[in-house]
């Protein structure tokens, strides 16, 4: 058993002792790995020594080990470690995602369309707005899945999103089949814009009338969005939503994005492969991460009462939700510009003064930086947006960068199968000896 499988797992942070014992290392070389941004460390109220995540300290770690041989380098590489694969679809920068070589911030501020950064992700070029291709033709439900939404609207599915997502995409590959001539380009990209246009119908389920919302003729994503999520049609609510999509439509290897590749590298259709991906997004640490975000901050009446909770969860030795991204040691480009976004949408809403104050002692006091999922949920509730709101949006932006990890996948031609390093578990050789005798 290592020291770090030792430490309590109940916990997020390590003293200076524990990160020290772990790492084998002098206070001085601690304290560099934190300047260098490798180890993000917390200060403690009322206490002059700080904290140290856990996880980083876990990833430092196996990179030390990784170093006599192939196998360590292997094991590290599976928890925020090296580069396990070449891809062309998008690099991590401290500016934010690049897409193809273009940063999405950019792709944001440019005006770009959600539908032209699809398509960018999907065949590598971007097109200019007034390109036909450009506008994706609506398509009508078979009857299966009208049938299938009406019983999700009696199930209230708007508490389960992720879940009816992924039900839903499973439902139209059911409606499909799986036959060989669905897995060319052009027939997958064609399947990719009906999974994501009903995908945006099912946001309904978050309306007051709690329904399946399909487009309509001539609606373009965000239309969509709007249509069914009951907005105010303006050009400020269009603006955000679009900026979201785009933000989010990819971001290299996260659970749902590997489990998309590892689908498709065995031959799943697309439908497989989206479905898989919702799966592994809907987990606590991914998807439900939103949720976490909400119950944290609750509806605070003041500053004090959020400072309050987060003092005592790390006092708990437990991370505050949403702040601190492992890639971002300077902090997340995409959480900046949607806090951005929320902020022109403060004014007179003393509850997000409130949330705007405390993220912004966090940085100062704290050099807690909000990460995406913070930033998502401020802009949500300065949107009027229900609850689940925010990782239905992720879901859906999210879904663009799937398909586009799927169509690369498949060009490569490679069956993602890693190999295990067997452990023998000593109570069970000791149970095995005792049944012997």
């Amino acid at each position: 058993m290592t020291l770090f499988s030792s430490l309590s797992t109940r916990t997020d942070y390590a003293t200076a002792a524990e990160a020290m014992a772990l790492l084998k290392v002098q206070p001085q070389t601690l304290y560099a790995y934190v300047s260098r941004g490798w180890i993000r460390s917390v200060t403690q109220k009322g206490q002059k020594e700080k904290l140290y995540s856990r996880e980083d300290l876990a990833r430092v770690s196996s990179r030390s080990l990784a170093r006599s041989g192939h196998g360590p380098v292997a094991a590290s590489a599976m928890n925020w470690g090296e580069p396990i694969f070449s891809t062309s679809i998008t690099e991590i920068t401290d500016q934010g995602p690049h897409y193809r070589g273009y940063p999405a911030i950019e792709l944001v501020q440019r005006g770009l369309t959600f539908e032209q950064v699809a398509e960018l992700l999907w065949a590598g070029k971007l097109m200019p707005a007034t390109t036909q291709s450009i506008t994706w033709t609506v398509g009508k439900s078979a009857p299966e899945l009208t049938e299938l939404l009406h019983t999700l609207a009696a199930l209230d599915a708007g508490n389960n999103l992720l879940e009816v997502f992924s039900m839903v995409v499973l439902m139209l590959g059911m409606r499909r089949g799986t036959s060989a001539q669905h897995m060319d380009t052009t027939n997958t990209l064609i399947v990719a814009r009906e999974i994501i246009q009903t995908l945006v119908g099912c946001f309904g389920f978050l309306s007051p009338e709690r329904t399946y919302s399909p487009l309509r003729k001539g609606q373009n994503l965000v239309d969509g969005l709007v249509h069914s999520l009951k907005m105010e049609d303006s050009a400020a609510n269009r603006d955000a939503l679009r900026c979201i999509l785009i933000l989010l439509a990819d971001h290299e290897l996260p659970p749902g994005t590997l489990s998309a590749r590892v689908v498709a590298s065995s031959g799943g259709t697309l439908y497989n492969c989206i479905a898989s991906a919702l799966c592994a997004t809907a987990g606590v640490d991914v998807g439900r991460m939103y949720g976490r975000v909400e119950d944290f901050l609750g509806h605070p009446k003041t500053k004090p009462m959020l400072e309050k909770r987060a003092n005592q969860l790390h006092a708990d030795g437990q991370k505050v939700p949403g702040f601190d991204h492992p890639l971002y040691p300077k902090g997340d480009p995409r959480a900046e510009l949607l806090l951005e976004l929320a902020r022109a949408r403060s004014s007179g809403n003393r509850e997000l003064q409130i949330i705007f104050g405390f993220i912004d002692d966090m940085r100062t006091h704290k050099g807690l930086l909000a990460r995406q999922e913070l930033a998502l949920v401020v802009l949500c509730r300065a949107l009027g947006l229900p609850r689940q709101a925010a990782a239905a949006l992720f879901a859906v932006g999210r879904s663009t960068g799937w398909v586009a990890h799927v169509l690369e996948q498949r060009s490569g031609g490679t069956l993602l199968r890693p190999r295990a390093r067997f452990v023998r578990e000593s109570r069970g050789l000791q149970n095995e000896k005792h049944q012997d005798s």
